[in-house]
């Protein structure tokens, strides 16, 4: 009896046939996604923020003394999970908590200067980074895009 030989990887392989996964909706939002999120990681990380961290620093610009709950909601984020990153935030002195005047156990956020600052800057950079990516997909598929992806965003898929 023979064992097998073993194989030999020294030689090249001819590329693997991507046909079934490459005509899944899921495989190629997810591809695309992947790709997408390195670029925006790439871009935050360049001012010491994650992706949450920016777009918790967005929404509490465009709503200043939003509280915790709202957060999570938007963000889809747990909320102690979230209160882990408003603790970074608060240490980093990009965001301050004030407590509501009615009920004291309530936090409203709010940018400090140092926060509106950052931002500014980062929302700059996310801005060229969009704009690479509306001008490659060009103005008519980039209107388009942002349609379909806002209908997948609420579609609910029964399996059985």
């Amino acid at each position: 009896m023979s064992s097998p030989s073993p194989v030999d990887t020294s030689e090249s392989l001819d590329p693997l046939d991507l046909t079934r996964l490459t005509q899944l909706l899921g495989f190629r939002l997810t591809r695309a996604e992947l790709r997408i999120r390195r670029i925006f990681v790439e871009c935050v990380q360049s001012f010491d923020l994650k992706p949450v961290d920016f777009s918790l620093l967005v929404l509490v610009d465009a709503n200043p003394g939003t509280n915790q709950r709202l957060l999570c909601e938007a963000l889809d984020v747990s909320p102690p999970n979230l209160a882990i990153v408003i603790a970074r935030l608060v240490k980093r002195r990009l965001l301050r908590q004030v407590r509501g005047r009615q009920d004291r156990r309530m936090q409203h956020l709010h940018l400090t200067a140092a926060g509106k600052a950052l931002l500014e800057q980062a929302e700059g950079r996310i801005q060229q980074m969009e704009a690479a990516l509306a001008n490659a997909l060009g103005k008519t598929q980039s209107g388009l895009l942002l349609r379909a992806l806002d209908l997948l965003a609420r579609v609910e898929v029964e399996l059985n």
